[in-house]
């Protein structure tokens, strides 16, 4: 009969759970010094699962279970799109009587430094933010023991958790006391995780591996137990940084990836033959395969957002021009017959000189180049009505080019030669099918349209995000024809409708508006398609709310919450508020191209529409 709590006992059971890794990481390096008596031997009946949940998602992740005839698994983890991870432990008696056992799941720390010195640590490590979500339970023991929960830190176990990172949580009626455990009983322990640190994300060679393993006894006898343990690698898809340029030019030119450091995949090769040493991402080294979604002035001059996306995951970095240079513009609008000349700089919204000071007027030193059909010519001939021409502004180190149209035949140019002021409201009927056609048959009204503005003030501004609230298509251009669609996003619920982001306007043969988009949802099989939708308000809007609600209040619609954070651009997270949440809102803040509700108690959340709602639901 063995001591109850005894140091004695204590240290072997530790050694126990060292070997057993050991032992398997011995198998995993290739080093065949482990002895046979070292192996952990299994019950027939005892069943034991090691899996993973990720993202408030209950999906199981590099599962190990008793039943798959192995000992351990080995996989590579990217965090860039697995958030708020929890570990879960299940064992189960189907052994058909009640067995005496004591369960207990060791975390990473508890191994240290398995890789025999080549500098790397233990990747993942207890969250203590989320402490709430480390739960221990047993169900269908009645005729059994009552299970205490015990944990380890650096020092000996204790009924409760340690100051120190949690390595070991055991379970039993008493600590080192075998406990009875039913026929058809079940432990559960499931523990948050997060990554212990920051690392070399760039040199897969140093990236950090991280193992679970459990130690699962079953007899009188010290040394019966089984042990499953799940490897993982982990490692970023998308490693950036910020970076510096020359000028606008250059940075939307040869410069704009060079925000990207590396890009990694999943281990392709075969895991069942792989080692830690040897299971590692695999490095993509053209980085064109990484989108550039955007790339947007922030508050100060020369310095820009560029955002990326890769396999599904999207970071933004900073990146700033030695030379400020910037101009932006929009698209417009020229009457039919009206005259060029007066008119060329209307398009013209932004323009900042080398030192990023504003130039007044916006004209000074801006030099204009005019294509149409991809060949230069002098002048937008506003003789030919519906010729779309590209019309490049540049002065210093920026340029931007437009879309400038030639409004229909036999329309009265504005006063100020039908630039992109005029202020007249284009007709819209059309006996019943809608020239917007959003999932139409093709069909468009060639009836007379009176001079449209450039872009109406409802227009969602280049680079916004918008969304749609009815079934729409994506056009290959904007003359929609059943032929040239390229995508159908069918009406969705809020939380899921589709969502572009506006990178230009055009309008129709008969002058009806379009959005010119880039397809963000990522994930989708659509995911970066470009083309045409409609800009109806009646099936196309903001994405992002541009006024306070009437209540002061919002609800959190997002099925895994909102971070509300310190800062506008939403940095230094604070906390979550879970889907159903009524928020007070203070005021609304634009922040960039996009909003955020400023709460009562200071922080800032989203005004994206797809995650919260404006008053109480």
């Amino acid at each position: 009969m063995r001591e109850k709590g005894t140091k004695y006992k204590h240290l072997v059971r530790d050694l126990l759970m060292i070997v057993s890794i050991v032992f398997v990481g011995m198998v995993y390096f290739g080093n065949q010094r482990a002895s046979a008596d070292e192996n952990p031997v299994d019950l027939n009946g005892l069943h034991t699962t090691i899996w993973y949940t990720a993202n408030g998602n209950n999906t199981p992740l590099f599962s190990l279970a008793s039943s798959d005839g192995v000992s351990q698994s080995l996989d590579t983890m990217n965090l860039d799109k697995y958030k708020d991870l929890i570990v879960h432990y299940t064992a189960k008696n189907e052994t058909g009587s009640t067995q005496s056992v004591e369960p207990s799941l060791t975390l990473p720390l508890f191994y240290g430094d398995l890789s025999e010195n080549d500098g790397i640590v233990p990747g993942l490590t207890f969250d203590t933010s989320r402490a709430s979500e480390l739960t221990t339970s047993v169900e269908g023991n009645e005729s059994g023991d009552k299970f205490n929960t015990y944990y380890k830190g650096s020092g000996d176990y204790t009924d409760q958790l340690p100051s120190t990172p949690l390595q070991v949580i055991w379970m039993a009626k008493e600590l080192w006391t075998y406990t009875s455990l039913a026929n058809n009983a079940t432990v559960s322990i499931s523990v948050p995780l997060k990554p212990t640190q920051e690392y070399d994300w760039a040199n897969p060679s140093k990236l950090p591996l991280a193992v679970v393993s459990d130690m699962f006894y079953y007899s009188n006898s010290i040394q019966g137990y089984q042990s499953r343990a799940v490897w993982l690698r982990l490692y970023r898809s998308l490693v950036v940084q910020d970076f510096q340029t020359a000028d606008y030019n250059t940075l939307v030119g040869t410069a704009k990836r060079n925000g990207i450091v590396k890009l990694f995949k999943d281990f392709a090769g075969d895991k069942t033959q792989a080692n830690p040493q040897n299971m590692l991402p695999v490095e993509v080294t053209d980085h064109t395969q990484a989108t550039v979604d955007s790339i947007t002035p922030t508050d100060t001059a020369g310095e820009y957002t560029v955002t990326y996306t890769f396999d599904g995951v999207t970071k933004s970095v900073t990146a700033t021009t030695v030379d400020k240079s910037y101009i932006d513009a929009k698209n417009f609008t020229v009457g039919y017959g009206s005259d060029w000349a007066s008119q060329e700089f209307n398009g013209l919204t932004t323009h900042k000189d080398a030192n990023g000071n504003g130039v007044t007027p916006l004209s000074k030193d801006v030099t204009v180049s005019i294509k149409l059909n991809g060949q230069a010519v002098g002048k937008v001939d506003t003789s030919k009505a519906g010729s779309v021409y590209d019309v490049t502004y540049t002065a210093g180190g920026a340029s931007k080019t437009i879309q400038v149209t030639v409004g229909p035949q036999g329309n009265t140019p504005s006063n100020n030669g039908g630039g992109s002021s005029s202020n007249t409201t284009p007709n819209t009927t059309n006996n019943g099918n809608s020239t917007n056609n959003p999932v139409g048959n093709g069909n468009f009204n060639n009836g007379s349209t009176t001079t449209q503005p450039a872009v109406p003030n409802y227009a969602a501004k280049e680079g916004t995000a918008v969304y749609a609230t009815k079934g729409i298509y994506l056009y290959k251009n904007a003359n929609f024809k059943k032929s040239q669609r390229i995508a159908k996003y069918p009406k969705a619920k809020r939380v899921n409708r589709p969502m572009f982001v506006v990178t230009g306007y055009a309008r129709s043969s008969n002058g009806t508006l379009r959005y010119k988009v880039r397809d963000v949802n990522h994930g989708k099989k659509t995911a970066n398609k470009v083309g045409y939708i409609t800009a109806s308000r009646k099936y196309v809007v903001n994405v992002y709310y541009k006024t306070m609600p009437k209540n002061k209040q919002i609800t959190v619609i997002s099925k895994k919450g909102v971070h509300a954070y310190k800062n506008v651009n939403l940095t230094g997270k604070a906390k979550t508020y879970k889907n159903g949440k009524h928020l007070q809102v203070k005021k609304i803040v634009k922040h960039n191209l996009t909003t955020r509700y400023q709460l009562s108690n200071g922080y800032y959340v989203t005004g994206n529409k797809k995650l919260v709602i404006q008053g109480n639901y």
